[in-house]
Protein backbone atom coordinates (compact mmCIF):
# COMPACT_ATOMS: atom_id res chain seq x y z
CA UNK A 1 0.00 0.00 0.00
CA UNK A 2 2.37 2.48 1.19
CA UNK A 3 5.00 1.47 -1.53
CA UNK A 4 2.82 1.96 -4.16
CA UNK A 5 1.70 5.52 -2.86
CA UNK A 6 4.93 7.44 -2.88
CA UNK A 7 6.11 6.89 -6.13
CA UNK A 8 2.60 7.81 -7.54
CA UNK A 9 3.29 10.63 -5.17
CA UNK A 10 6.32 11.75 -6.16
CA UNK A 11 5.32 10.78 -9.72
CA UNK A 12 2.37 14.04 -9.52
CA UNK A 13 5.16 16.39 -8.48
CA UNK A 14 6.10 17.85 -12.02
CA UNK A 15 8.65 20.62 -10.85
CA UNK A 16 9.19 22.95 -14.18
CA UNK A 17 11.57 25.38 -14.27
CA UNK A 18 12.46 27.95 -16.88
CA UNK A 19 15.49 27.46 -19.37
CA UNK A 20 18.42 29.97 -18.05
CA UNK A 21 22.08 29.48 -18.18
CA UNK A 22 22.65 26.99 -15.30
CA UNK A 23 26.32 25.64 -13.86
CA UNK A 24 24.51 22.09 -13.59
CA UNK A 25 24.71 22.44 -17.30
CA UNK A 26 27.41 24.34 -17.89
CA UNK A 27 29.94 21.30 -19.04
CA UNK A 28 29.87 19.49 -22.35
CA UNK A 29 28.71 16.48 -21.20
CA UNK A 30 25.14 17.69 -20.95
CA UNK A 31 23.39 17.80 -24.58
CA UNK A 32 23.15 20.84 -26.51
CA UNK A 33 20.17 19.62 -27.73
CA UNK A 34 17.61 19.27 -24.89
CA UNK A 35 18.91 22.91 -23.82
CA UNK A 36 17.56 23.96 -27.11
CA UNK A 37 14.32 22.45 -26.57
CA UNK A 38 14.04 23.30 -22.75
CA UNK A 39 14.71 27.19 -23.97
CA UNK A 40 11.80 26.83 -26.88
CA UNK A 41 9.68 25.26 -24.16
CA UNK A 42 8.73 22.14 -25.89
CA UNK A 43 6.93 20.30 -23.22
CA UNK A 44 9.11 17.02 -22.11
CA UNK A 45 7.79 14.15 -20.57
CA UNK A 46 6.66 13.84 -16.98
CA UNK A 47 9.48 12.49 -15.13
CA UNK A 48 8.67 8.63 -13.49
CA UNK A 49 8.16 9.03 -9.65
CA UNK A 50 11.05 6.26 -8.70
CA UNK A 51 13.31 9.28 -10.47
CA UNK A 52 12.04 11.85 -8.64
CA UNK A 53 12.64 9.78 -5.62
CA UNK A 54 16.16 9.53 -6.71
CA UNK A 55 16.79 13.21 -6.84
CA UNK A 56 14.60 14.15 -3.79
CA UNK A 57 16.97 11.44 -2.16
CA UNK A 58 20.39 13.10 -3.16
CA UNK A 59 19.37 16.46 -1.48
CA UNK A 60 19.13 15.05 1.44
CA UNK A 61 21.97 12.94 1.62
CA UNK A 62 23.59 16.39 0.89
CA UNK A 63 22.11 17.48 4.39
CA UNK A 64 23.41 14.49 6.12
CA UNK A 65 26.91 15.22 5.13
CA UNK A 66 26.39 19.02 6.21
CA UNK A 67 25.18 17.68 9.09
CA UNK A 68 28.29 15.34 10.06
CA UNK A 69 30.34 18.14 9.10
CA UNK A 70 28.90 20.86 11.64
CA UNK A 71 30.25 18.36 14.17
CA UNK A 72 33.74 18.20 13.16
CA UNK A 73 36.34 21.07 13.79
CA UNK A 74 35.70 22.57 9.86
CA UNK A 75 33.23 25.25 9.49
CA UNK A 76 30.75 24.71 6.98
CA UNK A 77 28.74 28.19 6.12
CA UNK A 78 27.04 30.08 3.05
CA UNK A 79 25.02 27.44 2.34
CA UNK A 80 22.89 27.80 -1.12
CA UNK A 81 24.08 30.95 -1.38
CA UNK A 82 22.99 32.37 -4.56
CA UNK A 83 25.97 33.98 -7.25
CA UNK A 84 26.17 34.95 -10.82
CA UNK A 85 28.91 35.37 -13.37
CA UNK A 86 28.82 37.57 -16.17
CA UNK A 87 30.59 37.43 -19.38
CA UNK A 88 31.25 40.37 -21.22
CA UNK A 89 32.18 38.62 -24.25
CA UNK A 90 29.05 36.81 -24.98
CA UNK A 91 26.51 38.68 -22.54
CA UNK A 92 25.01 35.51 -20.96
CA UNK A 93 24.94 35.62 -17.05
CA UNK A 94 24.90 32.23 -14.91
CA UNK A 95 23.18 31.96 -12.12
CA UNK A 96 23.26 29.38 -9.30
CA UNK A 97 23.41 28.59 -5.33
CA UNK A 98 26.58 27.27 -3.79
CA UNK A 99 26.49 23.86 -1.84
CA UNK A 100 28.42 25.65 0.97
CA UNK A 101 31.79 27.23 2.00
CA UNK A 102 33.98 25.16 3.97
CA UNK A 103 37.05 27.01 6.61
CA UNK A 104 39.58 24.69 8.00
CA UNK A 105 41.07 25.13 11.26
CA UNK A 106 43.71 27.89 9.51
CA UNK A 107 41.17 30.08 8.47
CA UNK A 108 41.66 28.66 4.89
CA UNK A 109 38.08 28.69 2.88
CA UNK A 110 37.30 26.18 0.36
CA UNK A 111 34.15 26.31 -1.92
CA UNK A 112 32.22 23.18 -1.19
CA UNK A 113 30.49 20.94 -4.06
CA UNK A 114 28.26 17.92 -2.79
CA UNK A 115 27.38 14.97 -5.03
CA UNK A 116 25.52 11.67 -4.08
CA UNK A 117 25.74 9.17 -6.92
CA UNK A 118 24.78 4.97 -7.12
CA UNK A 119 27.80 2.99 -6.56
CA UNK A 120 28.39 2.35 -10.29
CA UNK A 121 28.76 5.83 -11.06
CA UNK A 122 31.40 6.22 -8.02
CA UNK A 123 33.66 3.36 -8.72
CA UNK A 124 34.01 4.55 -12.10
CA UNK A 125 35.26 7.97 -11.05
CA UNK A 126 37.42 6.86 -8.38
CA UNK A 127 39.02 4.57 -11.29
CA UNK A 128 40.02 7.61 -13.00
CA UNK A 129 37.11 9.13 -14.76
CA UNK A 130 37.07 12.85 -14.47
CA UNK A 131 33.45 14.00 -13.91
CA UNK A 132 33.84 17.05 -15.93
CA UNK A 133 30.43 18.16 -15.54
CA UNK A 134 30.89 18.19 -12.33
CA UNK A 135 34.26 19.97 -11.89
CA UNK A 136 33.09 23.20 -14.50
CA UNK A 137 30.22 23.44 -11.99
CA UNK A 138 32.25 23.58 -9.07
CA UNK A 139 34.42 26.27 -11.10
CA UNK A 140 31.63 28.25 -11.68
CA UNK A 141 30.82 28.44 -8.09
CA UNK A 142 34.27 29.53 -7.07
CA UNK A 143 33.95 32.48 -9.66
CA UNK A 144 30.81 33.32 -8.11
CA UNK A 145 32.02 33.29 -4.71
CA UNK A 146 34.67 35.40 -5.19
CA UNK A 147 32.67 38.35 -5.58
CA UNK A 148 32.07 38.51 -1.99
CA UNK A 149 35.82 36.79 -0.80
CA UNK A 150 38.36 37.77 -3.68
CA UNK A 151 40.75 35.02 -2.14
CA UNK A 152 39.04 32.24 -2.29
CA UNK A 153 40.34 29.89 -5.29
CA UNK A 154 39.86 26.23 -4.13
CA UNK A 155 37.50 23.71 -4.06
CA UNK A 156 36.48 20.58 -2.43
CA UNK A 157 34.40 18.28 -4.98
CA UNK A 158 32.87 15.79 -2.47
CA UNK A 159 31.05 12.56 -3.66
CA UNK A 160 28.99 10.39 -1.35
CA UNK A 161 28.51 6.95 -2.62
CA UNK A 162 24.71 6.33 -1.88
CA UNK A 163 24.75 2.55 -1.45
CA UNK A 164 28.01 2.34 0.66
CA UNK A 165 28.15 5.89 2.45
CA UNK A 166 31.57 6.06 1.12
CA UNK A 167 32.64 9.37 0.25
CA UNK A 168 35.65 10.79 -2.59
CA UNK A 169 36.60 14.03 -2.66
CA UNK A 170 38.73 16.14 -5.77
CA UNK A 171 40.85 18.81 -4.50
CA UNK A 172 40.72 21.72 -7.32
CA UNK A 173 42.12 25.04 -7.95
CA UNK A 174 40.59 27.32 -9.80
CA UNK A 175 43.18 29.50 -11.48
CA UNK A 176 43.36 31.74 -14.82
CA UNK A 177 40.13 30.24 -15.97
CA UNK A 178 41.80 26.80 -15.25
CA UNK A 179 40.50 24.10 -13.30
CA UNK A 180 43.23 22.65 -11.92
CA UNK A 181 42.50 19.03 -10.21
CA UNK A 182 44.76 18.45 -7.92
CA UNK A 183 44.43 14.72 -6.51
CA UNK A 184 41.15 12.77 -5.32
CA UNK A 185 40.66 11.20 -2.00
CA UNK A 186 38.79 8.00 -0.64
CA UNK A 187 37.23 8.07 2.69
CA UNK A 188 39.72 4.98 3.22
CA UNK A 189 42.42 7.03 3.57
CA UNK A 190 43.92 6.31 -0.25
CA UNK A 191 44.75 9.66 -2.77
CA UNK A 192 45.75 9.51 -5.91
CA UNK A 193 47.95 12.27 -7.40
CA UNK A 194 46.26 13.70 -10.17
CA UNK A 195 47.50 17.26 -11.37
CA UNK A 196 45.06 17.05 -14.42
CA UNK A 197 44.48 20.64 -15.65
CA UNK A 198 41.14 21.41 -17.57
CA UNK A 199 42.34 24.82 -19.41
CA UNK A 200 39.17 27.40 -20.53
CA UNK A 201 37.19 25.81 -18.35
CA UNK A 202 34.44 28.38 -17.93
CA UNK A 203 35.36 30.11 -21.63
CA UNK A 204 33.69 26.99 -22.80
CA UNK A 205 30.56 27.57 -20.49
CA UNK A 206 29.51 30.95 -21.81
CA UNK A 207 30.71 29.91 -24.99
CA UNK A 208 28.40 27.13 -24.71
CA UNK A 209 25.20 28.78 -23.30
CA UNK A 210 26.03 31.10 -26.15
CA UNK A 211 25.60 28.49 -28.63
CA UNK A 212 22.50 27.61 -27.29
CA UNK A 213 21.17 31.45 -27.38
CA UNK A 214 21.55 31.41 -31.04
CA UNK A 215 19.79 28.12 -31.58
CA UNK A 216 16.97 29.13 -29.31
CA UNK A 217 16.82 32.57 -31.45
CA UNK A 218 17.04 31.15 -34.64
CA UNK A 219 14.46 28.29 -33.48
CA UNK A 220 16.47 25.47 -35.42
CA UNK A 221 18.01 22.65 -33.19
CA UNK A 222 21.50 21.27 -33.27
CA UNK A 223 22.91 17.85 -34.13
CA UNK A 224 22.16 14.76 -31.66
CA UNK A 225 24.86 14.88 -29.10
CA UNK A 226 24.78 10.91 -28.25
CA UNK A 227 23.51 7.47 -30.02
CA UNK A 228 19.68 7.00 -29.72
CA UNK A 229 20.32 3.86 -27.19
CA UNK A 230 22.48 5.43 -24.67
CA UNK A 231 21.93 5.77 -21.13
CA UNK A 232 21.78 9.93 -21.37
CA UNK A 233 19.26 9.43 -24.30
CA UNK A 234 17.30 6.97 -22.41
CA UNK A 235 16.99 9.30 -18.94
CA UNK A 236 15.99 12.51 -21.03
CA UNK A 237 12.84 14.35 -20.61
CA UNK A 238 12.57 15.00 -24.85
CA UNK A 239 13.65 11.48 -25.72
CA UNK A 240 10.88 10.94 -27.48
CA UNK A 241 10.56 14.68 -29.38
CA UNK A 242 13.96 14.20 -30.08
CA UNK A 243 14.29 10.88 -31.91
CA UNK A 244 10.47 10.78 -33.09
CA UNK A 245 10.82 10.10 -37.13
CA UNK A 246 14.55 9.08 -37.15
CA UNK A 247 13.65 6.10 -39.18
CA UNK A 248 12.59 8.79 -42.12
CA UNK A 249 16.11 10.94 -41.24
CA UNK A 250 18.04 7.34 -41.07
CA UNK A 251 16.97 6.05 -44.78
CA UNK A 252 17.61 9.65 -46.25
CA UNK A 253 21.30 9.53 -45.16
CA UNK A 254 23.73 9.58 -47.89
CA UNK A 255 25.21 5.91 -49.21
CA UNK A 256 27.48 6.86 -51.60
CA UNK A 257 30.25 9.50 -49.88
CA UNK A 258 33.62 8.42 -50.89
CA UNK A 259 35.70 9.31 -47.34
CA UNK A 260 39.07 10.52 -46.88
CA UNK A 261 42.06 8.67 -46.83
CA UNK A 262 42.54 9.25 -42.85
CA UNK A 263 38.76 7.23 -42.72
CA UNK A 264 40.73 3.95 -44.59
CA UNK A 265 43.71 4.15 -42.15
CA UNK A 266 41.61 4.02 -38.67
CA UNK A 267 39.28 1.73 -40.20
CA UNK A 268 42.72 -0.58 -41.06
CA UNK A 269 43.92 -0.04 -37.53
CA UNK A 270 40.87 -1.07 -36.01
CA UNK A 271 40.43 -4.17 -38.08
CA UNK A 272 44.17 -5.21 -37.50
CA UNK A 273 43.37 -4.77 -33.27
CA UNK A 274 40.14 -6.36 -33.54
CA UNK A 275 41.94 -9.58 -34.53
CA UNK A 276 44.15 -9.66 -32.17
CA UNK A 277 41.46 -9.07 -29.27
CA UNK A 278 39.34 -12.23 -31.09
CA UNK A 279 42.89 -14.05 -30.87
CA UNK A 280 43.01 -13.31 -27.33
CA UNK A 281 39.58 -13.85 -26.46
CA UNK A 282 39.83 -17.30 -27.85
CA UNK A 283 42.75 -18.09 -25.65
CA UNK A 284 41.21 -16.38 -22.46
CA UNK A 285 37.93 -18.60 -22.73
CA UNK A 286 39.85 -21.86 -23.36
CA UNK A 287 41.92 -20.51 -20.36
CA UNK A 288 38.83 -20.84 -18.70
CA UNK A 289 37.20 -23.72 -19.60
CA UNK A 290 40.50 -25.80 -18.78
CA UNK A 291 40.26 -24.13 -15.14
CA UNK A 292 36.82 -25.10 -14.94
CA UNK A 293 37.49 -28.77 -16.01
CA UNK A 294 40.63 -29.14 -13.70
CA UNK A 295 37.97 -27.98 -11.12
CA UNK A 296 35.40 -30.49 -11.75
CA UNK A 297 37.94 -33.75 -12.10
CA UNK A 298 38.83 -33.06 -8.42
CA UNK A 299 35.38 -32.01 -7.20
CA UNK A 300 36.46 -28.64 -5.95
CA UNK A 301 34.15 -25.86 -5.43
CA UNK A 302 36.27 -23.21 -3.97
CA UNK A 303 39.84 -23.70 -3.79
CA UNK A 304 43.73 -21.57 -3.67
CA UNK A 305 46.15 -21.68 -6.06
CA UNK A 306 49.21 -19.74 -5.19
CA UNK A 307 47.99 -15.58 -4.69
CA UNK A 308 44.59 -16.25 -6.16
CA UNK A 309 41.30 -17.81 -4.80
CA UNK A 310 38.60 -19.27 -6.74
CA UNK A 311 35.14 -19.83 -6.02
CA UNK A 312 32.60 -20.94 -8.18
CA UNK A 313 28.85 -19.90 -7.81
CA UNK A 314 25.96 -21.01 -8.95
CA UNK A 315 23.52 -18.52 -10.65
CA UNK A 316 20.15 -18.74 -11.16
CA UNK A 317 18.46 -16.12 -13.82
CA UNK A 318 14.88 -15.96 -14.26
CA UNK A 319 12.84 -15.37 -18.22
CA UNK A 320 10.22 -15.34 -19.89
CA UNK A 321 8.30 -18.20 -21.59
CA UNK A 322 6.73 -16.46 -24.22
CA UNK A 323 5.38 -19.69 -25.44
CA UNK A 324 3.38 -19.73 -22.64
CA UNK A 325 1.68 -15.85 -23.22
CA UNK A 326 -1.13 -15.22 -25.79
CA UNK A 327 -0.44 -12.70 -29.01
CA UNK A 328 -2.15 -9.76 -27.06
CA UNK A 329 0.31 -10.17 -23.61
CA UNK A 330 3.16 -10.36 -25.86
CA UNK A 331 2.24 -6.93 -27.91
CA UNK A 332 1.32 -5.70 -24.47
CA UNK A 333 4.83 -6.61 -22.76
CA UNK A 334 6.70 -5.76 -25.72
CA UNK A 335 8.75 -2.64 -25.41
CA UNK A 336 10.13 -1.39 -29.04
CA UNK A 337 14.11 0.35 -28.78
CA UNK A 338 16.36 1.12 -31.21
CA UNK A 339 19.90 1.36 -32.09
CA UNK A 340 22.59 1.55 -34.61
CA UNK A 341 25.16 -1.09 -35.50
CA UNK A 342 28.32 -0.21 -37.95
CA UNK A 343 29.04 -2.73 -40.69
CA UNK A 344 32.69 -2.96 -42.26
CA UNK A 345 32.83 -4.34 -45.63
CA UNK A 346 36.22 -5.16 -47.75
CA UNK A 347 35.74 -4.90 -51.36
CA UNK A 348 37.97 -7.03 -53.14
CA UNK A 349 39.16 -5.49 -56.54
CA UNK A 350 38.48 -7.90 -59.97
CA UNK A 351 35.99 -9.88 -57.63
CA UNK A 352 32.49 -9.15 -56.75
CA UNK A 353 33.19 -10.76 -53.44
CA UNK A 354 31.93 -8.36 -49.92
CA UNK A 355 33.14 -9.59 -46.66
CA UNK A 356 31.23 -7.99 -43.95
CA UNK A 357 31.98 -7.46 -40.48
CA UNK A 358 28.96 -6.78 -37.72
CA UNK A 359 30.19 -4.05 -34.92
CA UNK A 360 27.69 -3.93 -31.83
CA UNK A 361 27.67 -0.52 -30.15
Amino acid sequence: MLAEIIPLLAGMEQEEHAYHPRPSSAGPERCIRSMVYHGLNVPRSPMPGRARLVLDDSSWHEELTADWLRKSPFKIHSQQMEIAVPDPVTGITIKGSIDGVVTDMLEIDRLLEHKALNHFTFQRFWGGEIPLDYVTQTCIYVKGAQALNPALNEAILLIKNKNTAQYMEYHIIYKDDAAIIDSRTHSNGETAKMEEIVPDILRFAFDKFALVQDYIDRQTLPKRQYDIDTWRCEYCGWYETCWKGYEKEFEELKTDTILPDEFADMVRYYKETGAQIKDMDKENKALYANIKKALDEIDTREGRAGEYILRRKLIKSERIDKTLLTEAEKAKATKISMSERLYISNYMKGENNVQSENIED
